[in-house]
Parts: structure tokens; C-alpha cells; sequence
């Protein structure tokens, strides 16, 4: 689940709870990760969902044939034996999703605490190569040239499809995104706790309309999406250059999303994937 800068109270972790298993309905649905739309399949096959006992808890980037992207809070914890993902689908509905692939390790990023945003990666390593194209890992230098404040760029997942954690999507869904300055970011979330330009990037979409509401949302990822790509289009094709880490709650009401920055851990995410 995507963690917040400030904690979630209790009482909305219940409601997301419910959400997710019982597929319960909102007052004001939107058939898309929170303002998007559908994802171009052949765009984003590189996107997986990550499931324990069977339930959608994340989602995550293919960087290698054997080797899955995600939040380090979607793995912490978590036996091993329980992970498994289900990749090279745009769908994940009951009947049409791929064969699940078992999960037979996972690194957690040594530079992430548990406690802040910063360095929320996990690298999980699966036990067969599903039929998808790997996503290449933005460098350094993309990086900088890809997430300056205005620029846009991409997210995806398997996530709910309102703000508020309801409705998990049976689709890929993606939507764009504006990087924001820091200082917005450090505005919605308190400067110095919770945004860190170095490791992190904050994005938000475009506003769109709900009926019945005065709540200004705006397209973004929400529950469910922790782990899933962000992508930035270089001159030299698609780059990864973030994982969804957290958010506000409502997803797009409070305040921007939040995504760990590939480009800071690249030397630690290409040792565990095995890249080099």
C-alpha cells in the first residue's frame, strides 16, 4: 500500500481495507488509476502486479528478465513464500490473468530505514522470466534532463481507482504527471519531513471534475500502485526514473505524489537485479 508522509488514521486504513477486498463502490468511481485512463499494453508490459496470498497489495517495474522493481514498504516484512507477481498482462481479472510467478528472493534497499520515504526500493528476483520487455533504468544524467520541475512524465499500476482506496483496478491504468518544484512539495508536506529532492520526485496530474464534489482532485496514483513505475520519454526511449512511494490522502487532494528516485540508488538496484 502507498505509505504517507504523515501517517494514515486508522479509520481510512480500514476503509482501503474493505476497498480492496470487497471491491466496494464510492460515491464518485472512476474507471482509471485516479484520472487516467487505460494503459497502452505493448507501452507498458513492463508493469507487474505484486500479490501476497494471492491479494493485490503493489505494483512494480520488470528491470530485468528475472528481476521486478518495487517499494521497499510493500516488501518489508513480508515471507517471501507469500510474494508472487503477475506479469506480461494489461489485465488482472479472474479468468484472463497471467500464470502468477513465485517470488524467491527479495532485497530491501540498506539505505532504507522504515520510517521516511527516502530510498524505498525493494528488488525481488522471480523464479521464471515472464513473456515482457524489460524497462531500462533512467542514468544520472536522463534523469536530470527528465524530472526538471515542469516536465512531464508517466505513471502506472494495479491500483484503486478512486482517491479515496476503493475499487482496485482489474486493468493497467497509467495517467501523466508534472514534476513539481520541491518547494510545492515542501509546502503540501512540511519542509525538511517529508520531501527530499535528492531520492525523491514530486509529481502531480492534471485536475479533473467530480460530480457532487468541490474537492480540487488531480490525476495520480493511489493505493495499490506502491512500486509502480514512474517513466520519463528520452530521446533515447522510455526511462524508469522513479517508484510510487507515497502520497496524500484523498490520492490527489492533499498534496502531490511522491516517487523514490531510480538515478539515487542505481548502483544498489543494478547489483540486486543483477545488471551489472
Amino acid at each position: 500500500m502507498r505509505q504517507p508522509p504523515v501517517r494514515w488514521r486508522a479509520a481510512a486504513l480500514a476503509a482501503i481495507s474493505l476497498g480492496v477486498v470487497a471491491g466496494a463502490s464510492h460515491a464518485t468511481p472512476a474507471p482509471r488509476i485516479v484520472g487516467g485512463g487505460k494503459a497502452n499494453a505493448a507501452g507498458w508490459q513492463f508493469t507487474v502486479a505484486l500479490e501476497q496470498k494471492r491479494r493485490l497489495i503493489c505494483s512494480g517495474s520488470l528491470i530485468a528478465p528475472r528481476a521486478v522493481l518495487t517499494a521497499a514498504h510493500c516488501a518489508k516484512g513480508g515471507k517471501r513464500r507469500q510474494l508472487s507477481v503477475l506479469a506480461g498482462s494489461p489485465s488482472i481479472a479472474p479468468g484472463r490473468r497471467p500464470p502468477r510467478i513465485k517470488v524467491t528472493r527479495v532485497v530491501l534497499d540498506p539505505a532504507y530505514n522504515g520510517r521516511k520515504d527516502s530510498n524505498d526500493f525493494a528488488v525481488l528476483t522471480l523464479a521464471s522470466a515472464p513473456a515482457a520487455q524489460p524497462v531500462a533504468l533512467a542514468s544520472p544524467a536522463e534523469d536530470r534532463a527528465a524530472t526538471r520541475p515542469g516536465m512531464l512524465v508517466r505513471s502506472a499500476g494495479f491500483g484503486t481507482r478512486s482517491a479515496w482506496g476503493f475499487r482496485v483496478a482489474l486493468r493497467l491504468k497509467a495517467a501523466k504527471e508534472r514534476v513539481y518544484r520541491p518547494r510545492q512539495c515542501d509546502r503540501a508536506y512540511g519542509k525538511g519531513r517529508g520531501f527530499q529532492a535528492r531520492s525523491m520526485i514530486c509529481t502531480l496530474g492534471k485536475r479533473i471534475r467530480r460530480l457532487h464534489s468541490r474537492l480540487p482532485f488531480h490525476a495520480t496514483s493511489c493505493e495499490g500502485d506502491s512500486g509502480g513505475p514512474l517513466v520519463a520519454d528520452t530521446p533515447e526511449g522510455p526511462r524508469l526514473v522513479g517508484a510510487v512511494s507515497s502520497g496524500s490522502f484523498p490520492c490527489g487532494v492533499g498534496g502531490p505524489s511522491i516517487y523514490a528516485r531510480v538515478a539515487s540508488r542505481l548502483g544498489f538496484i543494478a547489483r540486486a537485479a543483477g545488471l551489472g
